[in-house]
């Protein structure tokens, strides 16, 4: 009867087997869901001393004030090269012949350019050095948060 089965619809073990594969992947991914909480609720319990919490919140500042200055500092150059831009461009248009116009735009845009990269790589590295400081000053302080580590990634947009 089985061979039979087999027969009309070869589809039937490969379906059991699909259901036995799920299974074996569903179970024991259940239980660690169902377990994790309580770990997570034996972690919580454990408060970090009273020298490791202003340790850290020194270190947050510091951070903080590093990013805060090189964003301003950033901010200032672009602001600088967009107004030395817009000048330049205006002024090129005083210019009587097409091919000395180009040449004076393109200058414009040129030195913008210089200066825009410029900016972009020391902010760039600032980020990078301001954020290797925290990490290695945080791990003075034992302590120890996940978002401390993704924090970086998400300041790759500053």
């Amino acid at each position: 009867m089985l061979f039979r089965k087999f027969l009309v619809n070869p589809f039937v073990f490969s379906e059991i087997e699909m259901r036995n594969r799920l299974l074996k992947v569903l179970l024991p991914t259940s239980l660690l869901l169902a377990v994790f909480p309580v770990f997570a609720a034996q972690q919580a319990g454990k408060a970090p001393p009273e020298a490791a919490i202003s340790c850290i919140q020194n270190v947050i500042d510091e951070r903080d004030t590093s990013l805060a200055n090189m964003a301003a500092g950033w901010s200032s150059s672009v602001k600088e090269a967009l107004e030395a831009r817009r000048d330049a461009e205006k002024a090129s248009w005083e210019v009587a012949d097409y091919k000395g116009r180009r040449v004076a735009q393109r200058k414009a845009w040129g030195d913008y350019d210089k200066v825009l990269r410029a900016a972009n790589k020391t902010k760039t590295k600032e980020r990078v050095q301001a954020w290797k400081k925290f990490d290695n000053d945080r791990q003075q302080c034992e302590v120890y948060s996940p978002e401390m580590v993704t924090g970086s990634t998400v300041d790759k947009n500053i």
